[in-house]
């Protein structure tokens, strides 16, 4: 049971918020406000009130930062993108949830049928969802604002990596600790003798997912040459590779070293088309299950060669995989809606991509990677506008640490506020350099 400083810190967090908008600079102050929300309130606290969907650690930051935008620092922030495709996409995504409804009334394996008020309920929270990327698509516009977020990365990720490599060592205990209950299954934080850490994020994969992410952005600083308080940043890289080693999981270790070499050793024009080429790959992957044509065994018999435990997880998580999308084409379109219709009674649920496939069907599915898509393309085209070699890298670089945490989402859940955050950043900054190109030859003609 949360124990009442879960409940308080959760209250309390608007009024930090607050605070952070009157004293720091906006991305700054949105950063806090949303990634320290993420990593540092508890799991699975929330405020379950009536008609509207709880209020936990992703909600109230979000809540958060949109009135700090709207109230303290007084910008004319859009509750809806006011152009482009991303407009109408999240238009889409919100509306969705009624025509799940509409398709879903019959009880189905003694799960009731849903209501209007269920599509109301999910239509907020697929806002609420939304609003990390709707914020960070405004407020990181320029290069300057995009190497904050880059250093604002960093600098979380040290400093998490502190209570990291005490609970590797101590175990983790720090969510009981603080907030009263330990979050997950504690045979799943057990690794190859030892412990890796789950601090506040509830599972050692969200752990280390953000270093791997950390590691990424450290590695575009690196060819940048851009120190952290008279740090090379060839220290923090070695640093972080360190730390993700220590917490001894496999693909998070995998993901990290995959964007070091692809960002440090790749022109900027491969590592657009590496970024392209695994945002497709995620969006196909669904159709390519479907049709037996992704290499499901051969992946699992390379995590059998590396470790028999690790393959025997991913066989674990195929088999129920297919199970979950069997029962998914039975409401392709717009999917079970929520209430646990899209699971069955002994099937495992582990990818991100799967939940959205069984609850929102394709459509739904489409919607959501498409967004992403949408940021990784953009970004993509955007690029070949900029002159300056460093903003070039740092777009390219963004757009690959996207693709990555999309590619997350195929084994497991991390699409939380700070990757929807990130890929709303991306998409600005490409929205912001197409702006900028077009009005400089507006002024030259």
């Amino acid at each position: 049971m949360p124990n009442t400083f879960a409940y308080m810190i959760l209250i309390a967090w608007p009024f930090i918020a607050m605070l952070l908008y009157i004293r720091l600079p906006i991305v700054q102050a949105t950063f806090w406000t949303i990634i320290g929300g993420y990593l540092f309130l508890p799991v699975r606290v929330e405020f379950d009130f009536p008609l509207i969907p709880p209020l936990d650690k992703e909600s109230i930051p979000a809540i958060s930062a949109l009135i700090g935008c709207l109230f303290i620092k007084k910008i004319n922030l859009k509750l809806l993108p006011k152009m482009g495709k991303e407009r109408w996409i999240i238009i889409l995504l919100i509306i969705t949830p009624f025509f799940t409804m509409l398709n879903n009334q019959e009880v189905v394996n003694l799960h009731r049928g849903l209501t209007f008020h269920d599509a109301f309920s999910s239509i907020v929270n697929q806002y609420l969802m939304l609003l990390p990327f709707i914020i960070g698509m405004q407020i990181i516009k320029t290069y300057e604002d995009q190497l904050v977020l880059f250093k604002l990365l960093v600098i979380s990720a040290f400093i998490y990596s502190i209570f990291v490599l005490f609970e590797v060592r101590m175990s983790p205990q720090l969510h009981t600790w603080i907030y009263g209950f330990f979050p997950h299954s504690w045979v799943q934080q057990s690794r190859f003798g030892g412990f890796r850490a789950i601090v506040f994020l509830g599972h050692g994969l969200l752990v280390s997912m953000y270093l791997a992410i950390a590691l990424g952005v450290v590695s575009s600083l690196v060819k940048q040459k851009v120190k952290f308080y008279g740090v090379s940043p060839w220290v923090v890289l070695v640093y972080f590779f360190i730390v993700l080693l220590l917490n001894k999981t496999v693909s998070g270790f995998i993901l990290g070293l995959l964007l070091f070499t692809a960002i440090t050793l790749l022109s900027n024009l491969k590592i657009q088309k590496l970024s392209l080429l695994l945002i497709f790959v995620v969006i196909l992957y669904p159709a390519l299950t479907i049709l037996e044509l992704f290499p499901h065994e051969y992946l699992i018999q390379m995590a059998m060669d590396l470790n028999s435990d690790r393959g025997q997880s991913l066989a674990f998580r195929f088999h129920h995989e297919n199970l979950l999308l069997e029962h998914a084409q039975q409401k392709i379109f717009f999917g079970w809606g929520g209430w646990g219709r899209n699971l069955l009674d002994d099937s495992v649920k582990d990818g991100y991509w799967i939940g959205v496939f069984g609850m929102t069907g394709l459509v739904g599915f489409v919607l959501i990677f498409g967004l992403t898509f949408l940021a990784i393309s953009r970004a993509s085209k955007s690029s070949l506008l900029l002159m300056n070699l460093n903003e070039h890298h740092l777009l390219a670089s963004h757009a690959l640490i996207v693709s990555i945490i999309m590619i997350d989402q195929l084994p497991n859940t991390s699409f939380y506020a700070f990757a929807i955050f990130l890929i709303g950043a991306l998409l600005g900054r490409a929205n912001n350099v197409r702006s900028e190109y077009q009005n400089h030859n507006a002024l030259i003609l």
